[in-house]
């Protein structure tokens, strides 16, 4: 089986090469990474290899949140015909278009609106059943603030109780995609606490994602929180 994976950027991209090995047997899989650029796909030197992997896949960064759906759409028919089995979307809600409509807030009705939108271009393609598209609500930074956890390993001071006591919110308790507008500013604010800061660059992402383990996908995902993240991994999950 073979699954093409479209995401906005370099960040989505490391995460979820990482998030590949939790939640599935490594045994079981490979993956390659690529870039468009021009339209053009140029490989990326974030690969696994593995000649007896059951399921491949190709993960790859369009290098902006509105192309996303458009390259899907350009690409469809040719991963189609290479023997693809289904096409996964993934972008960030957050938006400039989305902060225009919801006046700079989490707006549930304005949520929807993006998300039938997509379906409704997604319902007019050649494969629509083949094709999956997830919005990481409100960024993909509010999938590692559910791991409430995580931050401990990057820095020990960074834990649940240390971040309440300088930030007003307990990460265990709450669900980062229904309380955080811009949740990368919310890391980068954790991050201060230390006299660091997040940035979205690559030694950031991967500093964060490298720590990222299985318990920490269940912490992100239990007690009904970060609905979107467990949709997302479910589709990424061999046999599912």
């Amino acid at each position: 089986m073979k699954i093409a994976v479209f995401v906005e950027g370099q960040g989505e991209l490391i995460f979820i090469r990482n998030l590949l090995y939790h939640i599935n047997d490594p045994a079981k899989l490979s993956f390659e990474c690529f870039r468009l650029h021009a339209r053009s796909q140029q490989e990326v030197p974030y690969e696994y290899k593995n000649p007896n992997a059951s399921v491949h896949f190709k993960i790859i960064n369009v290098g902006n949140d509105e192309r996303v759906l458009d390259a899907i759409l350009e690409n469809e028919n040719r991963l189609f015909k290479q023997g693809f089995h289904k096409i996964i979307g993934l972008r960030d809600m957050y938006s400039k278009a989305y902060r225009k409509k919801s006046k700079n807030a989490i707006d549930n009705e304005v949520t929807q609106q993006f998300i039938e939108a997509v379906a409704t271009v997604i319902a007019g393609m050649n494969n629509p059943n083949k094709i999956h598209f997830h919005f990481a609500i409100m960024e993909l930074e509010a999938w590692w603030l559910s791991m409430y956890n995580l931050f401990a390993k990057i820095d020990d001071q960074l834990t649940v109780s240390f971040i309440e006591k300088h930030l007003g919110y307990n990460l265990a308790n709450i669900d980062p995609e229904k309380r955080f507008f811009h949740p990368s500013i919310e890391i980068d604010k954790i991050f201060q606490l230390i006299e660091s800061n997040y940035n979205k660059h690559f030694s950031d992402v991967e500093s964060i994602t490298s720590n990222i383990d299985s318990e920490d996908i269940s912490d992100a995902t239990n007690n009904d929180r970060c609905s979107c993240f467990s949709k997302f991994c479910n589709d990424l999950i061999i046999n599912k």
